[in-house]
């Protein structure tokens, strides 16, 4: 497989047959271009034909449309005024203004982005979809516009929004800026010291709470102002793709699973932390990718390459183990404890992941480090390593990193939309009574404990429930009058959400 696409894309290198990956899906020859309204868009990422089905990354071609897109876990929620579309990959199942939409053929996802069937572009926005294979073009014609296509946006409760990537962030005027680029557009924005900042990457579904030194030129950004200007929340959003080079030319890389890399001038590529450029690469280096989840553009390449092991010089510092003691998903207030063994009377820290660093790990015994960590709020990410380091005797240990990964969730899940709404009155005494939740981490929603009562009475076996909606159909009618409803819902670390709402039955 290497081989084939070496050969459609840079000059034919000498690959090990080992690190021939499995066939991947169908690709078209020639790439399929997206019209939306007339704007044709990036063709990365590109539809494919699979299986004879064109599937198309929606994220594109929602955002073309100026609909907001967020992702919890695994499913992707676009919302407009009056649309909100939930989509969730590896399911067929799709649910389009609080009702289930069966596609075709699962959501995809492929090489961080998620591809569905171009017949459910149609199903969930009502648009006029064509798709001419001759002239290898799909054209998408749709009045909903979530927001304008331009840099500011104005969301449904009033406030601005810009969208676009960062072109650059200045940490040394005051107040501290970020410049957004879209297009032609260009506006630079004050970052205020109480506005909130956060870290994601779409494809390990990771988010984190950051400062403005984490954002990177060349990511995604999304900047809400308040309605007196000031700016509420950053979102820094970025894809990594990590593998090992297989082959290397003059202009580009494959990674073992056959993912080709061709930096451009504006790639920084760093090989063991210091400047590099591709010619310095090698098969076999570890790499790992920073792009723009929307534009797809190359920002950073971090390699790094295995030095050559020595043996330790006598009294250097060692690490004999590191373990960390944690089960299943963690949430706020959750405590894990690390422990160190190593050379005594050192300095020792510990990181989980990039996200939290040189945490302390102080020495309760001669040559045993440990604490009890306790997870703060407003940390959320996926299962991530967790590295321990030890300096004494004037030399550092090599970096230990724990058997055990650590995946933290303190957002409690969010009850999305509720049916019928509160203080609705409806001439149906048999309604359709439905809630749609979601968990905003990766640790997903425990649907054995999702619960809905009506009128105080426990009806969840009556009622059908998924990770991502429950829904109740009454087997008798309902009396006229006020009807309560409530939902309690949790997610797989143990955070509890629960919502009450009220509507009345008139059947006469």
């Amino acid at each position: 497989m290497i081989a084939a696409v070496l050969a459609g894309c840079v000059a034919a290198w000498s690959v090990p047959a080992a690190a021939a990956p499995p066939k991947h899906e169908e690709v078209p020859v020639r790439a399929i271009a997206i019209v939306v309204n007339g704007e044709e868009l990036a063709r990365d990422p590109a539809p494919r034909t699979v299986g004879g089905r064109v599937l198309v990354p929606v994220v594109r071609i929602y955002s073309a449309l100026g609909i907001n897109v967020a992702r919890s876990g695994k499913t992707l929620i676009a919302s407009a005024p009056a649309k909100r579309i939930a989509i969730t990959a590896g399911s067929k199942r799709a649910i389009v203004d609080n009702r289930p939409i069966l596609m075709d053929s699962p959501a995809t996802e492929i090489d961080g982005a998620t591809y569905v069937p171009l017949r459910f572009v149609s199903d969930s926005l009502g648009a006029q979809v064509s798709y001419d294979p001759k002239a290898a073009r799909i054209e998408v014609i749709s009045s909903i516009v979530g927001r304008t296509a331009g840099l500011e946006q104005r969301t449904a409760g009033g406030s601005t929004q810009f969208v676009g990537s960062a072109s650059a962030v200045d940490l040394n005027s005051a107040p501290e800026s970020i410049t957004v680029t879209k297009g032609t557009a260009v506006r630079t924005i004050a970052i205020t010291s109480d506005a909130r900042i956060v870290v994601q990457d779409v494809v390990t579904r990771t988010t984190t709470p950051a400062s403005l030194k984490d954002v990177h030129v060349g990511d995604a950004v999304s900047i809400i102002l308040r309605k007196d200007g000031s700016v509420d929340q950053v979102v820094d959003r970025y894809a990594s793709r990590a593998g090992t080079i297989a082959a290397v030319s003059a202009s580009a890389f494959v990674l073992q699973d056959g993912y080709v890399v061709t930096p451009d001038k504006s790639t920084e590529i760093t090989l063991n932390g210091d400047p590099a450029q591709i010619g310095d690469l090698k098969v076999g280096d570890s790499v790992t990718v920073r792009l723009n989840p929307d534009t797809r553009e190359k920002r950073q390449i971090l390699v790094a390459r295995a030095i050559p092991s020595t043996p330790t010089p006598a009294g250097a510092a060692q690490i004999t183990d590191f373990t960390v003691a944690a089960k299943g998903a963690l949430r706020a207030n959750d405590s894990f404890t690390v422990t160190m063994h190593g050379t005594p009377g050192g300095k020792a820290t510990f990181d989980i992941g990039t996200y939290l660093t040189g945490l302390p790990l102080p020495e309760t015994q001669p040559g045993t480090y440990t604490t009890k960590y306790t997870v703060p709020a407003g940390i959320n990410f996926s299962r991530t390593a967790v590295y321990g380091h030890l300096s004494a005797g004037g030399s550092e240990a090599p970096r230990a990193e724990a058997p055990t990964l650590i995946a933290v969730a303190t957002t409690q899940p969010q009850i999305t939309d509720i049916a019928p709404p509160g203080g609705m009155v409806v001439n149906n005494n048999k309604p359709s009574i439905y809630a749609t939740y979601r968990s905003p981490t990766d640790v997903g929603i425990d649907v054995s404990r999702v619960r809905i009562e009506v009128n105080g009475l426990d009806v969840t076996a009556a009622a059908t429930r998924t990770d991502q909606f429950i829904t109740y159909s009454p087997g008798a009618a309902l009396p006229d009058g006020t009807v309560t409803v409530a939902v309690t819902i949790y997610d797989n670390a143990g955070n509890e959400n629960s919502r009450k709402w009220q509507f009345t039955v008139r059947t006469r």
